[in-house]
């Protein structure tokens, strides 16, 4: 069975995001106090600088949001590393994207209208950046409509979860624990990514 991902990321490279920009490390970005990025590019391109999202691209790019989020913004974007995307029930992950199977490898189309949903329960129209969040819960409305809170836990973190029943409804999705930072704000011309370890939603 040929590989969704090796295609589709090859795709995504050559067609979404700038090639120079994927050669770019996080190590490489200057950082300013708090280990943030300072600033340089869209949400989108910071994100693919940074490396380790390759998945979560992969979905922008299908669900056709790369273009929105290289807009003026200001966007937040609640990002997904790789390990993260791998988290989404697999029955989830074979639904969303376009797939090779079937007689003569015909390419079958993806559920474009939950790909775009999944998509946008990760971006919040407006920056915020993780000092806004420091004294009480904060409640954000999604690009899809849902509602993110956000709340400082004891030991400093941050706790994202999705609130209200307009999830996915997918089995088992519901009983993850609260999401958390995966790494450093990064900071954008447009917006700031906020990586996350788990997938937002229900």
């Amino acid at each position: 069975m040929t590989s969704r991902r090796h295609v589709l990321l090859g795709a995504v490279a050559a067609a979404a995001i700038p090639l120079p920009l994927l050669a770019q490390g996080v190590s490489n970005a200057p950082v300013v106090a708090g280990g943030s990025v300072i600033p340089q590019t869209n949400v989108i391109d910071s994100l693919a600088a940074a490396g380790g999202f390759n998945s979560f691209l992969e979905y922008a790019s299908l669900a056709g949001a790369v273009d929105q989020l290289r807009g003026a913004g200001p966007f937040t974007l609640f990002a997904l590393p790789d390990p993260a995307v791998d988290m989404i029930p697999a029955a989830l992950r074979e639904n969303l994207a376009p797939s090779t199977g079937g007689s003569g490898g015909q390419r079958q189309q993806g559920d474009m209208v939950r790909l775009q949903a999944l998509v946008n329960m990760h971006i919040v129209p407006g920056r915020y950046t993780i000092a806004d969040f420091s004294e009480q819960p904060v409640q954000l409305r999604t690009k899809n409509g849902n509602v993110l809170q956000v709340t400082k836990v004891a030991n400093g973190q941050l706790q994202i979860v999705l609130v209200g029943d307009a999830g996915f409804g997918v089995g088992g999705a519901n009983a993850y624990p609260p999401a958390s930072l995966a790494g450093p704000q990064i900071l954008a011309s447009n917006g700031i990514v906020l990586p996350v370890n788990r997938p937002l939603i229900q």
